[in-house]
């Protein structure tokens, strides 16, 4: 909580946009044109710049700093100061915009800024962590991952301690702290290889997600390497610590399966429910074999352990709604249409019976 006493007004001069933030891609010049011309280009910032430029700043929320040799950055409200810095001058970026100019002729220039200045960054993350990762203002999940890490950094320990540690700065939970960490360790590795040249995908464009829903699935993080299948125990390797742990050419792999996109403009995993089937396939050496040589997903899953969990859990949720609809049957007026989907079901049930009971071998016939 900010009290007001700790809010000091700070010429707007004074005041610098932060390098290290962590929704800046990689590729962005850390230099405050460039930043600043980002900003602009990528976050709606006009609709901010008319809103300050009607009613002022809003005092109540101020920008969050911390002075750094001699220099206030800001590290919390980037976006509500380059909104001001433009506002002020809108040649600070090359090729202003129309409406970005007309703002600015219509609004008096903005001296100072509400400010709350903390000594140091460590200070501060926890703060942003509330705030953007378990807060009302969520940030993308690659900005969340990379600002999990800031505050991973902070941290001493064994790693399994460090992501509880995290989790506690937050509001978190630790295997979420971790699976995020992993992510962005894979992540990094796809972002050195130019995303294997895979038209359109960058660091903007890659659904940063559901790479960190893939290795929530030990069996596919057991396969780029961020764990380790040890009998029937699974090993976390904490690839943020150790990222030589990872397997790159399995990165290349499940890289070009989840964002690769084929002639039909389809992935060959497709959806991102069907990353419980991958998990099952790369737990099968033959049905890993026979995916990695050219077969669909649906083909390898069937020749997987997967299928036979699959078929279960397709009988027992049957189970549930024909019991459910056992109970309301009594209550329900004649339907020819329900009567109709009734014999189906039972044609499918001695369909399944029948195929099972052809599979049994008695003993007698050995």
């Amino acid at each position: 909580m900010i009290e007001n006493s700790e809010i000091k007004m700070i010429d707007v001069d004074l005041l610098h946009l932060d390098f290290r933030n962590p929704r800046l891609p990689s590729n962005v010049q850390k230099k405050e044109k460039t930043i600043l011309s980002y900003i602009a280009s990528t976050t709606s910032l006009e609709d901010l710049m008319e809103a300050i430029a009607q009613n002022g700043f809003f005092p109540g929320e101020p920008l969050v700093a911390v002075k750094e040799d001699e220099r206030y950055i800001v590290v919390e409200g980037n976006r509500r100061l380059s909104a001001v810095r433009l506002l002020n001058n809108p040649n600070e970026i090359d090729r202003p915009s129309r409406l970005i100019q007309e703002i600015a002729g219509s609004c008096e220039k903005i001296e100072q800024l509400p400010v709350v200045v903390r000594d140091s960054r460590e200070k501060v993350l926890p703060y942003l962590g509330y705030r953007h990762i378990t807060g009302v203002k969520q940030w993308e999940p690659l900005s969340k991952a990379r600002y999990m890490r800031e505050l991973f950094l902070l941290t001493d320990g064994e790693p399994a301690e460090r992501y509880k540690k995290v989790a506690q700065m937050i509001g978190s939970r630790s295997n979420h702290i971790k699976r995020s960490l992993d992510a962005l360790a894979v992540y990094e590795e796809i972002e050195n290889e130019d995303f294997y040249g895979i038209k359109g995908l960058d660091e903007e464009s890659i659904k940063f997600a559901v790479l960190s829903t893939a290795l929530a699935d030990e069996r596919i993080a057991v396969f780029v390497g961020s764990a380790i299948k040890n009998g029937r125990e699974t090993n976390h390797t904490h690839p943020i610590v150790n990222p030589d742990s990872l397997s790159r050419k399995s990165i290349e792999d499940l890289t070009n399966w989840l964002y690769r996109k084929g002639e039909n403009g389809e992935t060959k995993v497709g959806e991102s429910r069907n990353l419980k089937r991958l998990g099952a396939v790369l737990d099968s050496e033959k049905a890993k074999t026979a995916f990695m040589g050219g077969s669909t997903l649906d083909y390898a899953f069937r020749l997987s352990k997967g299928s036979e969990e699959e078929f279960m859990e397709y009988l027992y949720n049957a189970q549930a709604s024909l019991a459910q609809a056992s109970g309301l049957v009594a209550n329900i007026d004649y339907s020819e249409e329900a009567l109709d989907v009734a014999r189906e079901i039972r044609s499918n049930i001695k369909l399944i019976g029948k195929t099972l009971s052809d599979k049994k071998v008695d003993d007698d016939e050995f």
